[in-house]
């Protein structure tokens, strides 16, 4: 977290009371990871259209990343999916800290299912998703490299593969075998990491029975579908049948 206040611990119980400013990409599967955390734990917030924006020198003073999401809360700037979730569980105790239980081994569990994400499935997605949805692809990505291009068809058929395997054996069979949400009976950030994502997921890959069950519970929380709706508009024409 970036703090451009004069305090090197901000007060969150002040801080808490101020408005979330989102930056945001609308068609970004990863956007909606961060709107449909506010939304569901009704957190007040204003979402700003990041296109066109993040490269701006006025941006980088607050986002050194230069990427969306990102929020503004007060003097505090975060960026980065998973930081932002566990900033606003911490900000907002009240509503949201739920989702970031305080015990030790609760939230290890917590935070390896965010960290798995990231560098798992996540990894993927550009590989397997970017060329169709009309995303520019990764820096060494088959897709952005004249001499592979036309393997592209190829990569996006073996990470989609993948993807499908660790989607049944690892969140299907091991982190919802006994729970209705990611490895708990409530969801918690891990959860707001991982099922946004399936919006994009779906363009590579039908999901494992499982896995449809789970989405459906994301979808009765309050507030979770308006959030994902316009990354399911931009998505829903590519998904696999």
């Amino acid at each position: 977290y970036i703090d451009r206040g004069q305090s090197s611990t901000p007060n969150t119980t002040i801080m808490s009371t101020e408005p979330v400013i989102l930056w945001a990409l609308p068609p970004s599967a990863n956007s909606s990871v961060v709107r449909s955390f506010l939304k569901v734990f009704d957190i007040d917030f204003k979402e700003e259209n990041a296109w066109g924006k993040t490269r701006t020198p006025e941006y980088i003073a607050k986002f050194p990343t230069n990427l969306a999401p990102s929020i503004e809360h007060g003097s505090v700037y975060v960026t980065e999916g998973g930081a932002i979730l566990r900033y606003l569980a911490c900000a907002f105790p009240d509503k949201a800290g739920s989702a970031y239980p305080e015990d030790a081994q609760t939230r290890a569990n917590v935070d390896m299912l965010v960290d798995y994400t990231n560098t798992g499935i996540c990894s993927l997605i550009p590989k397997s998703v970017y060329a169709t949805v009309g995303f520019p692809g990764n820096p060494g990505d088959v897709m952005s490299l004249d001499e592979t291009k036309e393997f592209s068809d190829v990569a996006k058929e073996v990470c989609g593969k993948a993807i499908y395997e660790s989607l049944e054996s690892k969140y299907g069979e091991i982190f919802l075998k006994d729970t209705k949400f990611l490895l708990s009976d409530t969801p918690t950030i891990a959860d707001f990491r991982f099922a946004p994502m399936l919006n994009f997921i779906k363009v590579a890959t039908k999901l494992p029975d499982r896995i449809v069950e789970y989405e459906k519970a994301m979808n009765e929380l309050p507030g979770y579908t308006e959030a994902c709706a316009g990354v399911v508009e931009f998505a829903s024409p590519s998904w696999k049948k």
